[in-house]
């Protein structure tokens, strides 16, 4: 059995969804898989880091000891100061199988599941998200009962606030992978899965090495506290253009939408979120006919993302510029299909 989960692309609002304000993502053709085989050793759950060449067995004493340290944690950072005995790579997925086993009833011992992807790793793609969302939907096939939607985004979200050191981290991009196509949030409505009536064309470029989420989250927390006023006013400014970048995204205005992700991208600038790579990736999208174009993600490096009638244009163009960069559609395919 093989279940998969899409990267997850960032279109408007990032780092203001933090404050409370909308959000709008996208799901790429691109897959983190969780396959799912048998063992000979009925004991124990084998999972294999395909790309980084690793493979843990996971006995049922050890991960039910996890999950009773871990449901009383007073924090992630306390937990992870805990000595649980496993692995800092296999952990997330460890803690995700914890809780899968003791709320859900999940009959996975003696099963093998290897974990794969084809989403480029640090680079704001939300590999790490796919990857959790992927093999908590596989757990989920396994269970007596089939959990619900909220719990399978939920327990997937703990590999998540592991990776990311912050019990606040995933509930974006896993909610968006598990649904997949364009989902935004917002608190008054919250998860929406949203109809478009049709999709950009988005091309994707990577400038480089990132700084981690948590540190550019941490670096915006610190200027809402020193320079509130000014914060709050740009954070209110990217929600404007989340929320006319939308309703230009559904009705299918692709020139509306190129302007507002101009607008996001300066004001993510001024909070100096942006770097050399990215403004050149963005100018160099503009000049090469691009209707719009933003750092997507936590920023400090990773990607660009822009929208254009010509995406081989910009990509040679890029590539040019010393960049990789990939055209991507959006798909509709979210780990949730892999269920039905």
């Amino acid at each position: 059995m093989e279940f998969y989960a899409p990267a997850v692309i960032k279109l408007l609002g990032e780092h203001a969804v933090v404050y409370g304000k909308p959000f709008v993502g996208v799901t790429i053709n691109l897959f983190a898989k969780a396959i799912v085989g048998g063992t000979k050793n009925n004991s124990e759950l084998v999972i294999t880091l395909k790309d980084f060449g690793k493979t843990f067995s996971l006995g049922d004493v050890p991960l039910r000891k996890l999950f009773n340290v871990y449901k009383k944690r007073k924090g992630i950072n306390t937990f992870l100061a805990t000595e649980t005995g496993f692995d800092p790579m296999i952990l997330p997925y460890a803690v995700i199988a914890s809780r899968m086993l003791d709320e859900c009833g999940a009959v996975f011992f003696g099963k093998d599941i290897v974990i794969t992807s084809t989403i480029p790793m640090q680079s704001g793609c939300a590999s790490s998200a796919a990857c959790a969302t992927a093999f908590a939907t596989a757990l989920a096939s396994l269970c007596k009962s089939k959990p619900s939607d909220e719990a399978i985004i939920d327990i997937a979200r703990d590999g998540e606030r592991i990776t990311h050191r912050n019990d606040g981290a995933g509930k974006v991009d896993v909610t968006t992978s598990y649904y997949g196509g364009v989902v935004s949030y917002s608190q008054k409505n919250g998860i929406v899965v949203e109809k478009v009536k049709k999709s950009p064309n988005l091309v994707v470029i990577n400038t480089g090495p990132k700084k981690s989420t948590a540190e550019t989250v941490g670096h915006v927390a610190e200027l809402y506290k020193t320079q509130n006023e000014r914060t709050v006013k740009i954070l209110d400014g990217i929600e404007r253009c989340t929320l006319a970048g939308l309703e230009e995204l559904k009705k299918g205005d692709m020139k509306a939408l190129g302007r507002e992700m101009l607008n996001d991208h300066e004001l993510l600038k001024s909070l100096d979120l942006s770097t050399e790579g990215l403004d050149r990736a963005v100018s160099l999208s503009v000049a090469n006919g691009a209707y719009g174009a933003k750092l997507s993600g936590g920023g400090g490096g990773g990607i660009a993302i822009a929208i254009a009638p010509d995406a081989k244009r910009i990509i040679t163009a890029a590539e040019r510029s010393g960049f990789k960069a990939f055209g991507a559609n959006i798909t509709e395919k979210g780990a949730k299909s892999a269920l039905s």
